[in-house]
């Protein structure tokens, strides 16, 4: 008869994007068993660049994701532009976040950290057995209490612990009772990447080699937000404007649109973001939405994860690492051993007693940066806006010390 401290979980994860992904990982290296849902027939990203602060990268190397062969581009500033000339108006240094924080502050393109995160949960090197992936596998009810889920296939399954990154129009977070109350943003964004050798191209090989997070505007709805990543070979950019401009309604963040799009929506925009946009590539329009705090992530065995968790404003570009926080977490509560002191339900309570105060936080402070910069970490500090969420706050957190001290107060 196995102990309780070798006797591992059958885990369900719905969902294998980038949250489903690293719950999956941290979960495996703690030597349960997880079979990974996705209700596509392919285990894909799309996408532009994704920030990953020491609070995320820091996660990543302790599960042993292959950091380097997902090609980051380590930010070292933050520069403001001029709306209209692009002149720089301001140039902020980073620091060393590795001194600060333990780890660098990464910039990866999603597809490249998506495919590192696939390998490490689903390749035979590793720790802990290989995690199992199902495609074609939509979820379509749960039964929270028993732990049952049931798909569009008509299979079924059951699980000890079931984890739902079903995403910002997650399915679970209905079955679980929780209905959103959302409201549309005043902000539709643009999301576009463009390749380096078309930079260079066309003379803009500053935007490639700053290592930097650049921004036109920010201190409204407008704002143009662009970074290099995938080892320089990509840059990205996020384009911020009113909703009112063309009145978008479709949901997603994956809606097709064009260059010339980009073009009329910034007329007055810098020239030279302007020639990086009539050559831009794999150009999306995204509907933003503001969800209010949902009142409980836990039910039964099942818990919520990321954007089905909580969803954010892009704006703070903490959206990943909490997610991967959200994986972290669940690696922590449910280490080898963790029978001998709690139950999967008593577990999962404390999930959400160690993550949704902290990701409440997160996502009210991306709110209110969605229109004014000073609320971003990095551009204004705690001494001269009280409680503005901070660069320490964020990229210094503790997790294990934040576990401890919970448990000292009794499950």
């Amino acid at each position: 008869m196995p102990s309780a401290t070798n006797h591992p979980l059958d885990v369900a994860i719905i969902g294998a994007g980038l949250g489903g992904l690293a719950a999956a990982v941290a979960l495996r290296r703690e030597h349960h068993n997880v079979t990974v849902y996705e209700r596509y027939d392919f285990a894909g990203e799309v996408g532009a660049s994704l920030s990953a602060a020491p609070n995320g990268s820091k996660l990543l190397e302790r599960w042993g994701v292959d950091i380097q062969a997902a090609k980051p581009v380590i930010l070292r500033k933050l520069i403001m532009h001029d709306w209209a000339t692009g002149k720089t108006q301001n140039e902020y240094p980073l620091g060393d976040y590795r001194a600060r924080f333990g780890t660098e502050y990464n910039n990866f393109h999603r597809i490249d950290i998506h495919a590192q995160l696939r390998k490490s949960a689903f390749e035979e090197h590793g720790d802990g057995p290989p995690c199992i992936l199902k495609v074609s596998h939509k979820a379509i009810a749960i039964n929270p209490e028993a732990g049952t889920i049931t798909f569009e296939n008509g299979h079924s399954t059951t699980a000890d612990l079931v984890v739902a990154a079903d995403g910002i129009r997650s399915l679970t977070r209905l079955q679980l009772g929780i209905t959103p109350n959302y409201t549309l943003s005043t902000s539709c964004c643009y999301r576009c990447i463009i390749s380096a050798s078309k930079l260079r191209a066309l003379g803009l090989d500053d935007y490639i080699d700053n290592e930097a997070i650049e921004y036109w505007g920010g201190f409204g709805i407008n704002k143009i937000v662009m970074s290099p990543c995938s080892s320089g070979d990509v840059v990205s950019c996020y384009c911020f404007y009113p909703s009112e401009y063309n009145n978008l309604r479709e949901d997603g963040w994956n809606i097709a649109a064009s260059p010339e799009q980009l073009l009329d929506t910034f007329p007055d925009l810098d020239p030279r973001m302007r020639a990086l946009f009539a050559d831009a590539e794999d150009v999306k329009m995204w509907r933003l939405y503001r969800h209010d705090p949902y009142p409980y992530w836990t039910r039964g065995l099942v818990c919520l994860l990321g954007d089905a968790a909580h969803p954010m404003m892009p704006d703070q570009s903490q959206g990943s690492c909490m997610a991967f926080e959200d994986a972290g977490a669940l690696g922590l509560i449910f280490h080898r051993g963790f029978r001998e002191e709690y139950t999967v339900e008593t577990g999962l309570k404390l999930y959400e007693r160690l993550r949704k105060p902290r990701a409440t936080r997160v996502q009210e402070a991306s709110f209110r940066a969605r229109e004014d910069l000073n609320e971003r970490i990095g551009w204004s500090s705690k001494t001269d806006r009280p409680g503005k969420l901070t660069i320490e706050e964020v990229c210094g957190y503790d997790m294990q010390g934040h576990l401890r001290e919970l448990l000292a107060g009794g499950v």
